[in-house]
């Protein structure tokens, strides 16, 4: 809406002035004038500033007095062009001012401003408790907590808890504040967040963009809602660098799926990871894999299920060694819908025994139970040739770009791929100097 459409008028003192709004036709006046009935021994009363909103009025106290002979009541100041007259005055002026700039920013984050509120802001007084940063986001969590397996996974508010959790240490570590108001978040504190995260939390630069995401998400709801006037993000950039996804070269996995060892858990990690190379599944997702997700259509069995992260859906044939790794477990066609088809370890310590399995296999990369997955979407699907639209079916991704990172990294399919076509060509296209 266009400055001046709507106007509202100031009574500044005994003149009559307008100004823009917002709203429907509205009235903001401040006059000053003494209260003889709380006349001192000495013969001063005090001068009282009387704010007028919409019909309701208000008295406040400035902490001035003097007497009545000395007071011009139209002029709503002390008579006189003395030093002490002038001082009086100039008191004046600036309380005027002053109120006025609370009224002024009180309306940009009320719908409706009260005398009240008007002397509270002048008095430095809070008449409204403040909205409080954790507070509100507990209230946020709490929320996405309840919607889990509705409108949102468990993944999504475990990600907000662990970033609340990081600015609580944030602020105990760099404000010695268990929480604070949400007007204090601003650009300079976002800021020091990110530098906190990358230091004294060791996260690198996609880490930290995530984490400053899920706060920025808090901000916009806080802008919403009237409870954060300035955006602390303006002007911060929260892009993602591309990265390289390590995987497991086609000799590497042979190494790990000729691997036997005589100790037990050295072999079941070794499926474990080995029935992820070969399904694409994350941890989360194999551990919540049940029988009621492998299905038979026309002799093939497949895993039809959702990954926990994206809920997207997952369409996955299986082929001969998750196949086996599966029966060498339990026997399926005995198992109830909701068993689980993998006696699977923890996280932590598939990840701790990997990297002994590694060693033992003679893999110098960093192995991890993620690493599985891109495997499969490079070695075993990719570098074979199967089409990155069949990849990011299987994968789970809701969008193909997802899939066309992992596409990035298999230059030796692409250097094969064009040795094969250059074959070809010559063979049919030959050129004559």
């Amino acid at each position: 809406m266009p400055i001046g459409v709507y106007n509202f008028a100031f009574k500044w003192g005994a003149h009559l002035i307008t100004a823009p709004k917002m709203s429907s036709q509205s009235t903001f006046g401040l006059t000053f004038y003494i209260k003889r009935s709380k006349e001192k021994k000495n013969g001063e009363c005090p001068v009282v500033m009387r704010i007028c909103i919409n019909g309701q009025k208000l008295a406040v106290q400035v902490q001035r007095f003097i007497k009545p002979a000395e007071w011009d009541p139209k002029k709503y100041q002390m008579i006189g062009r003395t030093k002490e007259a002038r001082n009086f005055n100039d008191y004046l002026d600036a309380v005027k001012f002053k109120a006025l700039k609370k009224y002024n920013e009180l309306l940009t984050a009320k719908d409706e401003v009260s005398p009240a509120m008007v002397r509270d802001a002048l008095l430095g007084v809070n008449s409204e408790r403040p909205r409080m940063l954790f507070e509100t986001w507990a209230e946020h969590n709490e929320n996405l907590r309840k919607l889990i397996g509705k409108e949102n996974s468990y993944t999504t508010y475990q990600k907000f808890m662990t970033t609340k959790n990081h600015f609580s240490d944030f602020l105990k570590e760099k404000y010695k504040q268990s929480d604070i108001s949400i007007k204090k978040v601003d650009h300079l504190m976002i800021g020091k967040f990110s530098d906190y995260l990358k230091i004294e939390k060791g996260c690198g630069h996609n880490t930290t963009v995530k984490f400053l995401q899920n706060v920025k998400r808090l901000t916009i709801i806080w802008k919403n809602n009237g409870w954060l006037v300035v955006d602390p993000f303006a002007n911060i950039k929260l892009s993602l660098k591309d990265v390289q996804r390590p995987y497991l070269t086609e000799e590497e996995l042979e190494r790990i799926v000729r691997f036997e060892s005589t100790f037990d858990r050295l072999n079941r990690v070794r499926d474990f990871f080995l029935f992820a190379c070969f399904t694409g599944l994350a941890y989360i997702d194999v551990k919540q894999l049940k029988r009621k997700h492998i299905e038979q259509t026309d002799g093939e069995m497949w895993i039809r299920t959702f990954r926990q992260k994206t809920e997207g859906r997952a369409n996955i044939p299986l082929l001969e060694i998750p196949l086996r790794i599966l029966n060498s477990y339990f026997q399926l066609d005995l198992l109830n819908d909701n068993d689980p088809v993998l006696p699977i370890l923890s996280n932590q310590k598939l990840n701790a025994y990997l990297k002994e399995l590694a060693d033992l296999c003679g893999i110098e990369k960093v192995l991890t139970f993620h690493i599985a997955r891109h495997t499969f979407a490079t070695t075993v699907t990719m570098m074979n040739g199967v089409p990155i639209e069949s990849v990011s079916k299987m994968l789970g991704h809701k969008r193909i770009v997802t899939t066309q990172h992992y596409a990035r990294i298999v230059d030796q399919k692409v250097g094969e791929d064009m040795i094969i076509l250059a074959q070809k060509l010559n063979n049919r296209l030959a050129y004559k100097n």
